[in-house]
């Protein structure tokens, strides 16, 4: 009866644990996930764009006499959550966060706006041009620059 009983309780102990890696958190999670949106607002070819995205650099070359080219980022990593709540995180801590709106969507593009909450004044709102690279690259164009170009690339996270 003893061997019974000790075998279930390790076999619990392993159970607990394997649930306890696979939980994940982020940042974002004291947002609500209805704050903006009830349902979905990507189409299903869009939702991979839901995760957290590194941020590897910005590429700008727009202007009269073009631009620096290759800048640093300003932060780690942009994570998009359901349902149309994105973020902007630096040294683990959220410099941005807001809404997601969907300014154009079909079967080829994809156009977003990032909407800052009230609580960043500071932070504008920008309009980007999705584009997939591959499997885990993706490339955020300014929509608003009128000649040249200025974009920002990230690699896939989780």
């Amino acid at each position: 009866m003893k061997k019974i009983v000790v075998f279930i309780t390790i076999l619990s102990l392993f159970s607990c644990t394997k649930d306890a890696v696979n939980i994940t958190t982020s940042l974002l999670d004291t947002i609500p996930i209805h704050k903006f949106y009830a349902n979905e607002i990507f189409t299903d070819a869009n939702l991979k764009l839901y995760g957290q995205w590194q941020f590897l650099y910005i590429f700008d070359d727009a202007g009269i006499i073009a631009g620096p080219g290759k800048i640093n980022p300003t932060y780690n990593y942009l994570e998009i959550r359901k349902y149309g709540i994105y973020g902007k995180i630096k040294d683990n801590l959220v410099i941005e966060s807001g809404e997601i709106v969907v300014t154009k969507q079909n079967a080829t593009e994809l156009q977003i706006t990032l909407k800052p909450d009230k609580a960043y004044p500071l932070a504008n709102d920008t309009w980007y041009d999705i584009a997939y690279i591959g499997k885990d690259s993706l490339r955020l164009s300014d929509a608003s620059v009128g000649c040249g170009v200025l974009y920002n690339d990230y690699r896939k996270q989780n």
